[in-house]
């Protein structure tokens, strides 16, 4: 009878409950049973970046998963749920597979996260009786959100820099179970943004700019004051060789006096200011904070189920570019406030 497959029974046109219908051998149900209540392997996987995930990319993969699983064995979904969580307002979750595929929110809210799993009974060959394969799939957009699973009753909170997606097969047959996992990884990997090598050599070339700028603000008052100084001894070197007189051609006594003047600290008259000292060194470290925010922000994920989601993404592809060329003019006039004001002290100490 195991050969026959799984038959989900619907119990009528007015009711909401549904029944599966196991055909086992009798002498089978007690593994049957043991086989529900244990703990199965489990295969987990996650992926940090910037994705976008519409409502018809979730549809599209439970089409693949079942196909995938059915193609494979004998098998029955016993079990949905989908739990989205919104910006503002309560969670909702759907407990049916055609309440998901024809899901329509009508809200204005944005969604931050969504947990979906996928509980099926799968007969495998050379076993006697189905045995449960639970998957699931979290998509994360908010930097902290928490983390729900129907194996767990606490849920887990996280917080993530960009988007993340979290997936787990739970699973009692290995072969089976790489598949389903390799399915998803593929999947979930085509609504990430790829990471290119111009991206890879941007984030080293932000952060050495970064350290850069906090170097200068560091070292620059003390260049100044070295600039200062040597215009002071270029002047008291003047003062003392008549004009035209070359070096070479004093006297050891004037030598002498030339350097004890140039060594005398009382005809130095710029003493460096500690103001401007700490004045540079905080706007260094503006500037290396200012260079890490803006070229190192990246676009945020979107999860595409309600309209005003749709709203969000539309609006920033065609605001992101005009919103980071401001940035960067902003970005440019510090630096060159910056340069200006340093050379307007060493212009004003000359």
């Amino acid at each position: 009878m195991l050969n026959d497959g799984l038959n989900v029974v619907i119990s009528g046109d007015n009711s909401e409950n549904q029944y599966v219908q196991v055909p086992i051998k009798k002498k089978d149900f007690g593994d049957f049973i043991t086989n529900l209540l244990g703990q199965p392997e489990n295969i987990s996987g996650a992926t940090l970046g910037t994705f976008e995930a519409s409502h018809e990319w979730l549809v599209h993969l439970h089409h693949l998963i079942d196909q995938r699983i059915k193609q494979q064995s004998s098998s029955a979904l016993v079990d949905f749920s989908a739990k989205l969580k919104y910006d503002k307002g309560p969670d909702r979750r759907i407990t049916t597979i055609e309440g998901f595929l024809h899901f329509n929110e009508a809200k204005i809210v944005s969604t931050k996260s969504i947990a979906i799993t996928w509980t099926y009974l799968v007969s495998f060959p050379n076993k006697p009786t189905p045995e449960k394969q639970e998957i699931s799939l979290q998509l994360i957009t908010e930097k902290t959100a928490t983390l729900s699973s129907e194996l767990s009753v606490v849920g887990r909170t996280i917080t993530t820099s960009t988007g993340m997606a979290k997936f787990s097969v739970s699973h009692t047959e290995r072969t089976w179970g790489d598949d389903i996992a390799s399915l998803l990884d593929r999947e979930i990997d085509t609504i990430f943004e790829a990471e290119t090598w111009f991206s890879k050599i941007a984030g080293y070339s932000i952060f050495i700019v970064a350290l850069s700028m906090l170097a200068v603000g560091i070292f620059i008052p003390d260049y100044i004051e070295q600039l200062i100084r040597e215009k002071e001894r270029a002047e008291i070197f003047l003062s003392i060789i008549p004009a035209g007189v070359a070096l070479e051609s004093l006297a050891t006594n004037e030598k002498l006096n030339l350097i004890v003047k140039l060594l005398d600290p009382n005809n130095q008259l710029y003493i460096g200011q500690a103001w401007y000292k700490a004045v540079s060194f905080l706007v260094g470290i503006g500037l290396a904070a200012a260079t890490l925010i803006i070229f190192s922000k990246e676009n945020p994920s979107f999860i595409l189920i309600t309209k005003k989601d749709k709203e969000l993404a539309s609006k920033l592809k065609t605001t992101n570019n005009r919103h980071f060329i401001k940035q960067i003019i902003s970005y440019a006039l510090a630096v060159s406030a910056g340069v200006v004001g340093n050379y307007a002290y060493y212009y004003m100490n000359l």
